[in-house]
């Protein structure tokens, strides 16, 4: 236990605090604005306020977390980087030089998100727009960094003051966004479709799509058995996000009333988790997120509470809140589509604020790691590339004892993708290795 003075006590220090200490260190504390009690009590203790306690761990405190609203704040680190940068820097000589919890609050909030307008074609907040990628930290969860070594101090003077390891957790994630190429696509699309590749003179094509309409078995994207057999094999955690929403340029998936489709996700979810992926569409239509979920709920046969915005598409606060007001409570959707690593930092899960109310809530946030898309398509990455990537990542979260989540798509697992196939496989295998990252 320790206790810690702060001259007072809002939503955002008890956040803060919760989140340093009890989600990533995993030990006790408790808040106090009482002064005298601080003062007087034999426990470890921290003061965190803006004028000096008598203490020997002092964290001078910015405005931030005392604030209600949101203010148009650019934040700044040091020049010279040791480990990682550290912002919102300390004008006196206190416990850290800087104010780890107004910096953690801050990434883990997404409070820049809310500020910047610089968007990409599909209303994303650029990776490159981000303060992590411009203090080149994006590749690193600099903030369970900062903690650690928080806490590594914090022994020095408390020796007695037990954190409690967290364990490495590996889970696999497959975007089901569109579960057949040709089967169950209805007569008018494959009519469309069909035409369509006569006149480009794909015949291969056709007569593909022809014979998955007589054995979806035979569609190339029917890729579910290989996938299932291989989190099997290395007995990996696997989670499917299926979309599920009407159709449109970019939600191709089967009617959800397709009797083939409807019984491919049955037959997954009777042995796998399997969360929603809302649609593109949802993203400017919110009440669409608790139809599509009903849907899947009702083909399932179960309660859905995960999920992960197709096209990576989250607006705050209104995705989020979304989310909470449909029964969801855990979210994957934290990872650019531009860039792997740690959108906010972070590579272990934590409750999302929200900024505008002011306020925690009860939705778990789970930063996901790498997309297969983004090394591939969108970095240009060769296979080995990609695993030295993954290989680096795979390190960082390990020696953090956090949660490494891959984002994949059921189509890459196809046969002229062999050679990606590969770099899941082995990501799946080097998750199981017990290595010294140390």
């Amino acid at each position: 236990m320790i206790l810690i003075y702060t001259h007072h006590i809002t939503p955002r220090v008890s956040y803060a605090m919760d989140l340093v200490f009890g989600q990533i260190l995993k030990t006790a504390f408790q808040l106090t604005d009482h002064q005298e009690d601080f003062l007087s009590s034999p426990l470890p203790k921290m003061a965190y306020t803006s004028i000096h306690q008598k203490c020997d761990v002092f964290i001078q405190s910015d405005n931030l977390l005392f604030e209600s609203d949101i203010k148009s704040k650019i934040i700044e680190a040091e020049i010279d980087v040791i480990d990682f940068p550290k912002f919102f820097k300390s004008n006196s000589s206190d416990f850290l030089g800087y104010d780890i919890f107004a910096m953690t609050f801050y990434f883990a909030s997404r409070y820049e998100e809310y500020l910047n307008s610089d968007l990409d074609e599909h209303q994303r907040f650029k990776a490159e727009c981000s303060i992590a990628y411009q203090y080149n930290c994006l590749r690193i969860p600099f903030l369970n960094s900062a903690i650690q070594q928080f806490s590594e101090k914090l022994n020095h003077y408390y020796p007695s003051l037990k954190f409690h390891q967290r364990e490495f957790n590996f889970v696999s994630t497959i975007d089901i966004d569109n579960a057949f190429a040709f089967a169950h696509k209805g007569l008018k699309r494959n009519i469309g479709g069909l035409l369509k590749d006569v006149f480009s003179l794909k015949l291969n094509q056709v007569t593909q799509r022809i014979v998955s309409n007589l054995n979806e078995e035979k569609d190339p994207y029917n890729t579910f058995q290989f996938i299932n057999t291989l989190s099997k094999e290395t007995q990996t955690q696997l989670q499917y996000f299926v979309l599920i929403g009407d159709y449109s340029k970019y939600d191709k998936n089967p009617h959800y009333q397709s009797n083939g489709f409807r019984k491919l996700l049955k037959k997954l979810s009777n042995d796998h988790t399997m969360g929603l992926h809302p649609s593109y569409e949802s993203f400017n239509d919110i009440e669409k997120i608790e139809l599509e979920k009903q849907r899947l709920e009702n083909i399932i046969e179960k309660k859905v509470t995960s999920a992960r915005c197709h096209f990576l598409r989250v607006k705050f606060p209104e995705t989020y809140r979304a989310f909470i007001q449909a029964g969801i409570t855990d979210d994957y959707t934290m990872i650019y589509a531009s860039e792997s690593g740690f959108r906010s930092g972070l590579c272990t899960p934590y409750p999302w604020f929200d900024l505008q109310k002011n306020e925690p809530t009860s939705l778990m946030i789970h930063p996901s790691t790498i997309m297969e898309g983004t090394l591939r398509d969108y970095n240009g990455y060769n296979v080995e590339q990609a695993n030295q990537f993954i290989d680096q990542l795979l390190r960082t979260v390990k020696k953090q004892g956090g949660e490494f989540v891959s984002v994949w798509h059921n189509d890459s697992f196809v046969s002229t993708q062999k050679e990606w196939i590969d770099v899941y496989k082995r990501s799946l295998i080097l998750s199981k290795q017990n290595i010294d990252y140390k």
